[in-house]
């Protein structure tokens, strides 16, 4: 799809959805596809209270008030819905969007569009923590940013990676999960991470003990498996200019997700996703930053002066 023809769709799903009004019908559907029930006592009628900007439903039976975007990923924000519609839209298309192109896309500030993107991985991490892999399942050390140099060390950027996949009878690759690893316990950048806890929390038990595992260089290296990590660089990298480890996990779900769906209807899918997934607050995005700093700031502290020649 062009350019051109891109902007053209996200044009005429604008128009579906000018203001928050034509976004409570679809919401109240996907909220509630058998018809409303009380958030506390599953009732299945309520009243609705129209005096505020997004609608109230009141439970006829214990009176408890709940509204449309109450537990969704969209609670407590202050972007209209319609916005909320379009960020979704965009990232389900198959360019995606970064958060400066999302400011730009639906005219909010950089620091909303950024919640924004990262409220939505937060939905996909969330929809995707809950698979195991299963039937013929392999598992392979890869690496994110991989750097083309002869060294044993790790580039600043590298990243090890463990991923693993389905495998359909065909051979070809079914859902996958992709999880960054720690570079601590490895000699070099040639080690392989050690594959029990992935095999563990991501296999169904009663496929685990068959894994199959492999390197990514050998003779019995799975190319498709072994070079996912360029895969996810390049997407990383083409949308995003780079990530960093601090959020780094959140991109590989976000792939993951993508590539574990059928495009054609991942809007519907992802929209439904972030209505069923709690909200995440800006502190709780930030907060492990803040405790990275402060390590930092204490590893300096014990570290002896330097003293200038």
């Amino acid at each position: 799809m062009s350019l051109k023809e891109a902007a053209e769709k996200f044009q005429k799903f604008c128009s579906m959805f000018k203001v928050e009004a034509d976004c409570f019908p679809l919401l109240f559907e996907l909220k509630w596809p058998d018809g409303f029930r009380c958030p506390r006592c599953h009732h299945p009628h309520a009243y609705r209270i129209t005096t505020r900007r997004i609608p109230l439903y009141e439970c006829r039976s214990c009176h408890t008030q709940t509204s449309l975007i109450a537990g969704t990923v969209m609670e407590g924000s202050r972007t209209p819905i319609h916005r909320w519609f379009q960020a979704i839209f965009l990232h389900a298309q198959p360019r995606c969007v970064n958060a400066r192109q999302l400011s730009e896309a639906i005219h909010v500030t950089y620091k909303t569009a950024w919640l924004i993107c990262h409220k939505l991985r937060h939905a996909m991490t969330s929809k995707e923590s809950n698979r195991l892999l299963s039937g013929v399942v392999r598992v392979s050390d890869t690496i994110y940013c991989k750097r083309l140099t002869p060294s044993f060390d790790w580039h600043t950027q590298e990243q090890p990676l463990l991923v693993g996949a389905s495998e359909a009878d065909d051979g070809t690759l079914g859902p996958i999960i992709i999880k960054l690893q720690s570079k601590i316990p490895l000699k070099d950048k040639y080690d392989c991470p050690d594959t029990a806890p992935f095999i563990r929390n991501h296999v169904n038990p009663n496929d685990a003990k068959n894994a199959i595992i492999t390197r990514r260089y050998g003779p019995t290296m799975n190319k498709k498996l072994a070079w996912m990590g360029y895969d996810v660089t390049w997407w990383i990298g083409r949308t995003f200019l780079g990530i960093g480890p601090k959020h780094l996990q959140a991109y590989l779900d976000q792939f993951c997700y993508y590539y574990n769906r059928n495009r054609s209807s991942l809007y519907i899918q992802l929209l439904t996703d972030c209505i069923h997934s709690s909200r995440i607050t800006y502190p709780e995005l930030t907060k492990s930053a803040s405790r990275l700093r402060s390590t930092r700031l204490i590893r300096a502290s014990r570290q002896p002066s330097q003293q200038l020649g």
